[in-house]
């Protein structure tokens, strides 16, 4: 057997594929020596080969040679196969990363071996088949990783809690959903009393530790269906669907409550001073909007910190 069937006979394609078919395939080309950079597919060119990998690593790029590589192919690979198939140009650019050797194969050539050769067309499904998962895997990373992105842009890296920016995009839509079945939305606005204060006294980290208390004070004392965010410095604002005056109040109480027993402690375990919070109170109704609702909740948290504050206004 000479070397360039041996090394035929180790790419993805050629596997398991009897000696004398081997030395048909070696017959109808010759290896093709690309240097470091040189292009082998391109997007703007047919392609009428596909190309076997004998030696060296052919890097593919999406939308012009040089941008970021996607993938980096190694001897016994070999590409262009999806647009021999289909008949297309191919769908992204492949160069030469390093010296490399290619092994040619005649589409027409190909398409009669694939006839007539059922290791060669297994050979073929599977490289395929191989490929699809890949894809498919690379989709489904780049979905978690916008999913992941959107997360990060939606929650505040503080206290865990949703931030502004969800807030502006969900209490209009939650609104909605709410108007459509015609019960009302409830929002607390919630404000830490005294906090540049606390802030002074205990330092900007204290209050970092103070600020993350009352996240999780929040998140143990809400509904699975309700809301919370931290909407800028001490303030907060939780969106509670499908809740009356009388039950908004009930929770806003309880919140106001385990705010002010929480035990509050720095990394160390020492304990910190404690928190009050003052909170003012809204419900919707069929007139109401996203800005009205804040605006009247804003209204009676004013109203709270006048009244000497750790209260709940409505």
């Amino acid at each position: 057997m000479t070397p360039l069937i041996q090394e035929l006979a180790k790419t993805e394609l050629l596997q398991n594929v009897p000696d004398e078919l081997l030395r048909q395939v070696m017959a109808h080309a010759s290896p093709i020596e690309l240097n470091p950079g040189e292009l082998l597919l391109s997007p703007n060119l047919d392609n009428h080969h596909i190309y076997l990998l004998l030696s060296g690593t052919l890097t593919v790029h999406f939308n012009s040679p040089d941008a970021p590589v996607i993938r980096e192919l190694c001897q016994g690979y070999s590409v262009g196969e999806m647009s021999i198939i289909d008949d297309t140009t191919p769908s992204a650019y492949v160069k030469a990363k390093e010296h490399c050797r290619v092994f040619p194969v005649h589409r027409d050539f190909l398409l009669d071996l694939i006839q007539n050769t059922h290791p060669i067309a297994f050979n073929l499904l599977r490289i395929l088949t191989k490929r699809m998962k890949v894809n498919t895997q690379k989709i489904i990373n780049d979905q978690l990783q916008i999913l992941e992105l959107t997360n990060q842009a939606n929650i505040d890296g503080l206290t865990g809690l949703y931030n502004r920016r969800w807030l502006d995009n969900a209490l209009p839509r939650i609104l909605t959903q709410m108007d459509k079945i015609a019960q009302p939305l409830c929002i607390l606005i919630i404000d830490v009393d005294h906090f540049k204060k606390y802030n002074d006294l205990h330092g900007h980290q204290g209050g970092d530790i103070a600020l993350i208390s009352m996240g999780n004070v929040l998140r143990t004392n809400i509904r699975p269906y309700d809301f919370a965010s931290r909407i800028g410095g001490e303030e907060f604002m939780v969106l509670l669907p499908n809740t009356n005056l009388a039950d908004g109040f009930t929770l806003a109480e309880r919140i106001r409550q385990e705010t002010e027993n929480q035990l509050i402690a720095n990394p160390d375990g020492i304990l910190l001073s404690g928190i009050a919070v003052s909170i003012g109170l809204a419900v919707s109704d069929e007139n109401a909007t996203g800005n009205s609702l804040f605006a009247a909740a804003d209204k009676q948290l004013y109203l709270a910190k006048q009244s000497g504050r750790n209260c709940v206004k409505y």
